[in-house]
């Protein structure tokens, strides 16, 4: 368990990253301003918007795209986030901070390569010293998401030269020492950041977990109810605490504590697993087989996801392999399991469009629409769906949705191209033809198009 540092401080350092760069208009506020001001507040809607009018003003601004990013990120979506990174990171890829958010968005979607890969490119350019206490404390949680703690060790000793005083220093070493199972520097490492810090419930919590690991109960109940007095209202404090009191066979101490935690947090499987425990213990087996009925079906839910989750991860390396049938039959395996979860569908739909199998396609990307109407890859994929169904207009309005935050998009603007053509709109195809060469002028069928434009 660690301290949530990523929102707040990526809020405070976007707001430093606001000032490199040629402002976009000559005004005293100007809309990335504006933007950044209306992030800060939580407003991410009309900051996503006013960062895409940024986009079209200067298709070259990595800026805009790395805001996006943080705005979608901190609206909860991640994968839409991802998306606006690695266009940053394309514009500006000697900008060590967008390869960290970057980074750190991959390993919170757990797509350990792509997260793995940002982090070799951070690691060229060698400038990870020089960066601000923020951005090191953001990585610093990225290595531990991707379980590098040496890294994570390494990092820590820098940031202590800069400020050794931080309460998070020692609790942070703590935590990567007892994950690695070196239990005495844990413990000693905990002791001293509550020695330091004897107010940080987290720190109590940690020392109390460890604790209870090495079979020291009186001393992890201690630690645990100074975490609790601290936190009264947190649940996992509290289903610890009730855990380590049915060790001691304090069974009425133990309900106390596992009651809140319930109440608390009402999915909670652990908690309802002990306070199952707690009352079997106490001789009501009634109550407490309803309890572990409770347990079960939450254990239940919690497989389902983690099998998802599984079979999300198999599917994108069979992908990556090139077995695309092993791969559709992952991610069909995954829909039944989980009917909502939007990345499976958009595979589908994608290995479905890329056979021109539109009536396949379709469902998967009706589904996409209702549970996330403003994706730039969904409203990407349904351009291409409503163009191989010869509707050019319904192509158009989705395809013109995209160009909003992608305008540098070459796929996408030869993709409108042929829509103007469908439509009869020979100059304005044209015009987004040949901006799809400007964007990629290797691209030899983007050439074509215009020349059979011009030349017919």
């Amino acid at each position: 368990m660690r301290g949530n540092l990523i929102s707040l401080k990526l809020l405070l350092c976007c707001l430093a990253l606001a000032c490199p760069g040629a402002p976009l208009t000559q005004s005293s506020e100007n809309p990335l301003e504006q933007g950044i001001k209306l992030l800060s507040q939580g407003q991410f809607s009309t900051a996503i918007r006013l960062f895409n009018q940024c986009k079209q003003a200067n298709v070259q601004d990595a800026r805009p795209y790395f805001y996006a990013g943080l705005a979608l990120a901190e609206a909860g979506r991640f994968s839409d986030a991802a998306l606006e990174l690695e266009e940053a990171v394309r514009r500006d890829p000697q900008h060590a901070e967008y390869l960290i958010f970057q980074a750190n968005l991959f390993a919170r979607l757990k797509q350990k390569a792509p997260a793995e890969a940002a982090l070799a490119s951070l690691q060229k350019l060698g400038t990870v010293e020089r960066l601000d206490a923020s951005w090191l404390w953001i990585l610093s949680d990225v290595y531990y998401r991707m379980e590098r703690f040496p890294d994570v060790l390494r990092l820590l000793d820098l940031l202590e030269k800069r400020n050794p005083d931080d309460p998070r220093l020692e609790l942070n070493r703590g935590q990567a020492y007892a994950i690695q199972s070196q239990f005495d520097l844990a413990q000693e490492s905990l002791q001293k950041s509550i020695a330091k810090h004897s107010t940080n419930a987290l720190a109590h919590f940690e020392l109390g977990k460890l604790l209870h690991l090495r079979n020291d109960l009186p001393a992890a109940k201690k630690a645990l109810l100074e975490a609790v007095r601290l936190e009264s209202k947190n649940p996992i404090y509290l289903q610890k605490l009730g855990s380590v009191c049915l060790a001691l066979k304090e069974i009425d101490d133990a309900l106390v504590h596992l009651e809140r935690a319930v109440a608390l947090d009402p999915n909670s499987s652990q908690a309802f697993y002990s306070l199952s425990q707690a009352y079997q213990r106490k001789g009501e087996r009634e109550k407490a087989a309803q309890l572990m009925k409770q347990f079960q079906e939450l254990k239940r839910r919690e497989e389902a996801v983690e099998e998802t989750e599984r079979l999300l991860a198999r599917g994108e390396r069979l992908l990556d392999e090139g077995k695309d049938a092993e791969a559709r039959a992952a991610f069909e395996q995954m829909i039944q399991l989980a009917p909502d979860n939007w990345t499976a569908r958009a595979y589908l739909a994608e290995m479905f469009l890329a056979q021109g199998d539109w009536q396949k396609a379709a469902p998967h990307l009706e589904k996409m629409e209702a549970l996330e109407a403003d994706s730039v890859v969904g409203n990407y994929l349904m351009a291409r769906h409503w163009f191989l169904r010869k509707d050019f207009e319904r192509a158009r309005i989705y395809a013109e949705k995209v160009k909003l935050s992608r305008p540098a998009h070459a796929d996408l603007r030869n993709l409108l191209g042929k829509i103007y053509f469908g439509l009869g709109q020979r100059e304005q195809s044209l015009r987004e033809f040949e901006e799809a060469v400007r964007l990629a002028p290797g691209r030899e069928e983007f050439r074509a198009n215009v020349s059979k434009l011009k030349n017919p």
